[in-house]
């Protein structure tokens, strides 16, 4: 896979209310593992058993992907203390088929007051900015209510079911994969009366 052509060799820092997001650091794999070692967070995902060099790997995946001018993940840390809750972005990206596969996690403290829904919505506002991509998918699993009312709030379509499609610690479970296309966020994006409050 080629880089973005004059790209940024890192991902930029976003500021959210309360949060942000910004690269994850190699020094974030202790945070990263405190969370997601909770069995509520990854019960319902198809995370492996978390270890501390896995979640290592995670991390400098993620760091040479965007030192080689790939889309990849940003850590979500709190503002105020610049601790690590959560992780947005990418899994996977073509640029070819200019695509890309977004996920999320994060810190089960931190459910429910809207922090990664602000998340999901800043990072697909700069990809889309970036003109590398026109479509984003997200693969959930079928119980995963939580993933699925944030990817419909997100403006995603649940486009149908995957049987079997991931073997989450020993079974295999069905997945619906849902989709978002830039000319989606385009229209949601548009005001109601643009056109009369031009003239």
């Amino acid at each position: 896979m080629r880089p973005m052509a004059d790209k940024p060799q890192h991902p930029p820092t976003i500021e959210l209310d309360g949060a942000r997001l910004r690269p994850l650091r190699v020094a974030d794999a202790g945070a990263l593992y405190a969370y997601l070692r909770d069995p509520v967070v990854t019960e319902l995902t198809s995370y492996p058993v978390v270890s501390v060099p896995m979640v290592e790997a995670m991390i400098e995946r993620s760091l040479s992907r965007w030192a080689a001018g790939e889309l990849s993940r940003w850590g979500v840390a709190l503002q105020h203390e610049d601790q690590l809750v959560g992780t947005c972005g990418f899994n996977e990206w073509s640029q070819v088929h200019r695509w890309a596969e977004l996920a999320f996690d994060l810190a089960q403290a931190h459910w429910g007051k809207g922090l990664m829904r602000q998340a999901v919505a800043a990072v697909l506002q700069w990809t889309f900015r970036q003109d590398q991509v026109d479509r984003v998918h997200a693969f959930v699993r079928v119980d995963n209510r939580r993933s699925q009312r944030l990817l419909d709030r997100s403006g995603f379509v649940r486009e149908g079911c995957l049987r079997s499609y991931r073997v989450c610690r020993g079974q295999p479970h069905d997945f619906y994969v849902h989709s978002l296309l830039r000319s989606d966020q385009a229209a949601a994006q548009q005001p109601v009366g643009a056109d009369e409050s031009r003239r």
